[in-house]
């Protein structure tokens, strides 16, 4: 590696450059890694930005070969990962090849990403715009790699953007609503809002530059003065205004940081700005747009070309002319039974009240991007006691004329790339922005057509339909192609349907004919007629807007009623489908046949099952044209794939002429692996890229521990309870999950496996009894999986349990059949849960007919086959799989004569049961979880009743409470649970020889010692207790600390002493390790003032919470 320092011609600041040619030797590249990360804290590199380019002759990733299938993360990717991240350096964004080296082989070739170029934070912060680019290789085997710095972007203004933040100064609202009020305008309330929203423009940024401009750079500077004025009179209320400017500044920042980051699992008000910024900053890098190529391969590479390439494509696309009508209003209506009723029809043409209309804008999602009139849903709710009644008035204006004011209806095309190096307009994905105002609406009419989806969509279609699952989808898929690799099968197929830009494409007169079908008041469809007949579009490109054009077909991606619309179209697809069926145009795949079950729908993923005949799928293909000669939706062939089984030659020759790419399992379905067999360790490996990317990214680097806490129990759970929903994952993989979690919570990396200091089964507590509050996922799999035996016995006839029931249950019980290697994996997966689900399932017998008289729960003796006994049934001789309709006659019981004590106590205990009879109502099932019975399937419930339990600990609450300072919290639960590497713990380990206490040198270094009986350690605490403690008070262990804190006193309340507690022991542990890794001893009284600040700052930032009323007086008294 050779490193230099380049002054560009420029620029006023110094960078580093490092050129690096990696050895094919394994052992030689471990000597580079050593030095990047050696030079990565050298002097001469530390605050400088630093570009590390070159040949590493090394993948970072399996997907950077070209025979990824075949790679498995190895020590040799892990070793350059963990290099990589002690660096602190990662990619720049690259465009170009996907790989940089191939073998030159003609008859077996291989490609890799073996060159890069990788930036630190500086670098990113210096040259924003910067980015990679990969060339063709000519005549080496590596590609060209250039980096270019600035793209030659101009300065343009940016549109008008409301930044949350500004509401935090008390002083905005009546600068609103003195403007707001003094406004004259005459005209619709919907213009009157309009106009007066654009005319607020100017004056919130005038507001917002005067006291917000350059926020960051204040912050940092509004902090140094407070510390200043600190230091010069520690103890003088006057450093009270420094603190309030400095509080305000660094609380917008975050807000504002936030905002910038589209971050909403995070918390603000936990120090994470840090954590906003990387994730803003990486947003706009992978979001920048630095060339196209067009139609010809020529390149557009300034702003003003890009943008008016991509304003181009998207007017041809969406604004191009409409094509013919091809469809009649009475073959809808033919195809679509449903019609409203009247009640129906009422409802939907209803006045929404003013409440309703506040109700929705309260309820819009925070932290989202705003329209093009730049105003937030927290801009209405912070200001709705001024802007609220005009707008209120301009809602229902619209529901009472039925036209829609068309600058409410301007959207703005956001370019999000569906690729790396995404360089051509169909690389990206345009998602609309709309403006808060027309959200409401759409979210109002949404409201209501919800109502009545759920009796017109077909059981075949899941998406967006509450109570309908995405797992049962992939559950019965995977059931239906079950035993596609088996040899001598039935034949049959399967076609994978992709529709072309299936949002953007859907015609306007199509919806409004489905719902004119379906008996809509007229109204009604013409709300949602001027919802999406009226937009207008611009087009979004690295922060500046080009182009206004009007659309003429397509549903808006970020509308809230456009997938309701598109799974109404979508209805008619599935109903022309099922006709040509029952026609016997297209004949049944042999595993649905009987159920009638032709297709599954998830939006516009669409999956058709059908014989394997020819005739079948030129059926198939049929429909699928007539349907698009109707809506706009088109298959796209390249993309749509045919798989088959059982199949003769000839067949399968033939299907060759319909021009179907032949597809082969495993596939990706739903975000899931579809397979006809078990599955194997390889298919989980997407799951792990997923979640090693999530904790490897950039950002992550820069969270607290409860950040990284906070990361595994929201986004990180939320990427696995997308897998353990649906499957029951093998153990394996789940110590893999658990592991990697295991390692970022305690080194904020998942390359090392050192540094835990508490057992994962403790972690995965409950705060209350000692832990964290995450979840085991080995339980939580179960729980989630329980749910679909719960379907089965629930009632509710979904695809998914009609078609186990037919083919597995069929006239047997649930409980008494057997596991089976010809079944699938996943039902076998559901049969070993049976055992878990007895205790929650119980029956609530009417007529008996449904109820198993030995296996359900229809006595309070629970079933009965657990009760007497696997002989029972011939004992007792009723019929291992009798009904208990079956086993009474003529209003009584009709058993045989008891011929045990037993049998006799049996007896009489039906006696006290009522005997089921026909005219009663139909039995059904119930999910009891301590002894209560719950509306449905509740499976946080069923968790608390399954998972690992331990006392609940009295000190929990004096680690644990609301306004606790993160930092604070977590030392101390590792110190209350001992965990903390004191010398003597080291000591015990092998690790040091002397385990004397770093402060007083005379005992061993005991949590108890360095905490409480060190000299040391004392003079602090009588410093900080000294403020709320008229009387001395000297701790003699680490229980009385705890003990402490649970008193309370009007002078040193429990909360106070909570935070004095917390701060104490985080500093003599702060400051312990100071002198053992820096050799730094700071005076006890440096350390008592920085405890006195920081809990002055933990106060001020919590001021606004009724709990910290009154404490700052309590501790500068």
């Amino acid at each position: 590696m050779i490193t230099c320092e380049v002054m560009l011609p420029v620029s006023t600041s110094w960078i580093i450059i490092s050129v690096v040619y990696a050895s094919n030797d394994e052992v030689e590249r471990r000597l580079l890694w050593k030095e990047i990360k050696e030079m990565s804290v050298d002097s001469r590199v530390v605050g400088k930005p630093w570009l590390v380019q070159g040949d590493f002759n090394q993948t970072l990733n399996p997907h950077e070969h070209s025979i990824y299938a075949a790679q498995k993360l190895d020590s040799r990717m892990m070793e350059f990962r963990t290099s990589l991240h002690d660096a602190d350096i990662s990619d720049l964004t690259c465009k170009g090849e996907t790989f940089t080296w191939w073998n030159k082989s003609s008859s077996r070739p291989v490609a890799k990403k073996l060159d890069r170029a990788l930036i630190n934070e500086h670098w990113m912060n210096l040259f924003p715009a910067s980015y990679a680019i990969f060339g063709e290789p000519d005549f080496s085997d590596h590609a060209s790699c250039g980096v270019v710095l600035d793209h030659g972007s101009t300065h343009q203004k940016r549109p008008f953007k409301f930044f949350n933040f500004l509401l935090q100064n008390k002083e905005l609202l009546p600068i609103i609503a003195d403007h707001w009020f003094s406004c004259s305008i005459f005209g619709s309330a919907m213009f009157r809002v309009s106009r007066k929203l654009k005319l607020l423009k100017n004056i919130i940024r005038k507001f917002s530059k005067q006291n917000f401009s350059g926020i960051e750079k204040r912050t940092e500077e509004a902090h140094e003065r407070l510390l200043l004025t600190q230091g010069r009179v520690l103890a003088d209320p006057s450093t009270e205004n420094a603190q309030k400017n400095w509080g305000v500044l660094a609380a917008a920042e975050e807000a504002f940081l936030c905002q910038k980051s589209r971050v909403t699992w995070l918390k603000e008000g936990d120090s994470n700005s840090a954590y906003f910024h990387r994730v803003a900053a990486g947003r706009k890098v992978i979001n920048h747009i630095h060339f196209l190529v067009d139609e010809n391969g020529e390149r557009i590479e300034t702003d003003q070309g890009i943008r008016e390439h991509c304003v181009e494509h998207f007017q041809n696309f969406l604004g191009g002319e409409e094509s013919q009508k091809m469809f009649i209003q009475e073959d809808i209506d033919l195809l679509l039974p449903y019609r409203c009723s009247d009640v129906q029809k009422s409802f939907l043409q209803a006045d929404f009240s003013s409440e309703d209309i506040k109700t929705a804008f309260f309820e819009l999602p925070r932290n989202k991007t705003s329209g093009p009139d730049g105003y937030s849903a927290e801009f209405f709710t912070g200001c709705w006691i001024i802007v609220g009644p005009e707008v209120t008035e301009a809602v229902k204006e619209f529901f009472s004329s039925g036209k829609l004011l068309r600058q409410w209806n301007s959207t703005t095309l956001v370019l999000i790339p569906k690729i790396s190096n995404a360089s051509s307009t169909s690389d990206f994905r345009p998602i609309s922005c709309l403006n808060t105002v027309y959200k409401v609406i759409s979210k109002l009419l949404v409201s209501r057509l919800q109502t009545v989806l759920l009796d017109i969509i077909s059981p075949s279609q899941s998406a967006f339909m509450p109570g309908r699952l995405l797992a049962e989808n992939v559950l019965l898929a995977t059931e239906i192609v079950h035993g596609y690799n088996w040899r001598n099968i039935e034949p049959r197929g399967m076609l994978k349907v992709d529709l072309r830009k299936a949002f953007d494409s859907v015609r306007w007169d199509f919806i409004t004919a489905t719902l004119k079908a379906i008996g809509m008041p007229t109204c009604f469809v013409n709300w949602i007629d001027q919802c999406i007949s009226t937009a207008s579009f611009s087009v979004s490109v690295n922060g500046n807007s080009g182009g206004f054009f009007k659309s003429t077909k397509g549903l808006r991606q970020g509308d809230p009623l456009s997938p309701y619309l598109f799974v109404l179209a979508m209805e008619v697809f599935s109903k022309l489908l099922q006709s040509r069926f029952d026609a016997g145009y297209i004949h049944y795949h042999p595993r649905t046949a009987e159920l009638n079950i032709s297709h599954l729908m998830f939006a516009d993923d669409v999956m058709v099952f059908f014989d394997g005949g020819t005739s079948s799928l030129h059926g198939i293909a049929e429909t699928l044209d007539d349907f698009a000669s109707w809506s706009g939706l088109r298959m796209n062939k390249d993309k749509t794939q045919l798989f088959h089984a059982g199949v003769t030659q000839n067949e399968a020759s033939a299907f060759g002429d319909y021009g179907f790419t032949i597809g082969s399992l495993p596939i990706c379905y739903l975000g899931l692996p579809l397979m006809h067999r078990k599955l194997k360790t390889i298919e989980y490996e997407p799951l792990m890229d997923k979640l090693r990317g999530r904790f490897k990214s950039w950002a992550a680097k820069t969270l607290s521990f409860a950040g990284r806490a906070q990361l595994i129990a929201s986004v990180i759970s939320g990427t696995v309870n997308f897998w353990i929903s649906t499957f029951m994952l093998p153990k394996g993989c789940i110590r893999k999950i658990e592991s990697l979690c295991a390692r970022f919570l305690w080194t904020g990396t998942i390359d090392s496996s050192r540094g835990a200091k508490v057992a994962w089964s403790t972690v995965c507590l409950p705060k209350s009894e000692g832990g964290l509050g995450l979840r085991r996922f080995a339980d939580w799999n179960k729980t989630l999986c329980l749910r679909f035996i719960w379907l089965l016995f629930s009632g509710k006839d979904t695809l998914w349990s009609s078609w186990h029931k037919h083919h597995y249950i069929q006239d047997a019980s649930f409980w008494s059949i057997k596991e089976n290697v010809r079944a699938s994996a996943s039902w076998n997966s559901i049969l070993k849960l049976r055992g878990i689900a007895r205790q929650f399932l119980i029956t609530m017998t009417g007529n008996g007919q449904t109820t198993s008289f030995w296996f359900d729960w229809w006595t309070p003796l629970g079933p009965l086959l657990e009760v007497i006994g696997d002989q029972g049934p011939r004992n007792l001789r009723i019929p291992i799989n009798a009904k208990v309709s079956e086993v009474c006659a003529s209003g009584s019981w009709n058993l045989s004569q008891p011929r045990s004590d037993f049998e006799v106590a049996l007896h009489i205990h039906l006696t006290t049961i009522p005997v089921p009879a026909a005219s009663m109502r139909d039995d059904y099932y119930g999910w009891m979880v301590n002894k209560e019975i719950c509306v449905g399937y509740d499976a946080y419930k069923t968790w608390e009743v399954m998972r690992p339990r331990s006392e609940v600990k009295q000190w929990s609450s004096s680690v644990w409470f609301k306004g606790a300072v993160p930092k604070h919290a977590f030392n101390m639960w590792i110190s209350q649970l001992d965990r903390l590497p004191t010398r003597a713990r080291l000591a015990s380990w092998g690790i040091i020889q002397h385990a004397d206490c770093c402060f007083c040198g005379r005992e061993v270094e005991t949590r108890d010692h360095l905490f409480v009986r060190c000299p040391f350690s004392k003079l602090i605490w009588s410093s900080a207790l000294q403020k709320i403690n008229p009387r001395p008070r000297h701790f003699q262990n680490w229980s009385e600390i705890l003990s402490w804190t649970r008193n309370d006193s009007n002078r040193a309340p429990t909360l106070l002493r909570k935070i004095v507690a917390q701060a104490v022991v985080y500093h003599i542990w702060r400051q312990r390790n100071n002198i053992i890794h820096n050799g730094c001893n700071i005076p006890q009284e440096t350390i008592s003032k920085a405890i006195y600040r920081e809990i002055i700052n933990t106060i001020t930032a919590r001021r606004k919470r009724r709990r910290f009323n009154g404490l700052m007086t309590l501790w500068l008294r």
